[in-house]
């Protein structure tokens, strides 16, 4: 029972979409903005326009990552699989794919993913009032590797 990595393709939209969905949703300090309908077309438009990889456990996708033009724009994994490496999984393909390093945001208020990247060499450039997010929460921008960028 081995998590892989590999590239999306269109076909893992929806099961994708489907942990994206799980996973924000477990957010409760950030308003839920978009229908599953919503997150399903978003989801297929990252997997079309940028370099997506997804986790697969026991041929289920249970995370991915998303990076695109020295942003890693989205790592998620499903809260079933919170704590058990899939993340670092995700997170060392994509250092190993961009070894000259990447740019991300993460909310604040989300204590688990700020431990996850500050432990995985992340460092936090800035903290904002989220004003610039469509969530309008406050978030924070880290850099890895630290002095990257």
């Amino acid at each position: 029972m081995t998590t892989t990595i590999r590239r999306a393709t269109p076909d893992d939209a929806d099961e994708t979409a489907a942990v994206f969905s799980a996973s924000f949703g477990s957010m409760d300090f950030v308003p839920k903005l978009h229908s599953a309908e919503e997150d399903r077309e978003f989801v297929r438009e990252l997997i079309a326009d940028k370099e997506t990889w997804v986790a697969e456990r026991n041929g289920r996708i249970v995370g991915f990552a998303c990076i695109d033009g020295g942003w890693l724009e989205q790592l998620y994994v499903h809260p079933a699989r919170h704590n058990t490496g899939t993340g670092t999984k995700l997170f060392q393909h994509v250092t190993h794919e961009h070894p000259n390093g990447f740019q991300l945001w993460t909310f604040q208020a989300n204590a688990g993913a700020r431990r996850f990247y500050e432990r995985h060499g992340c460092a936090l450039v800035k903290l904002t009032d989220g004003s610039g997010n469509e969530e309008k929460t406050p978030d924070a921008l880290y850099v890895w590797p630290a002095g990257a960028v």
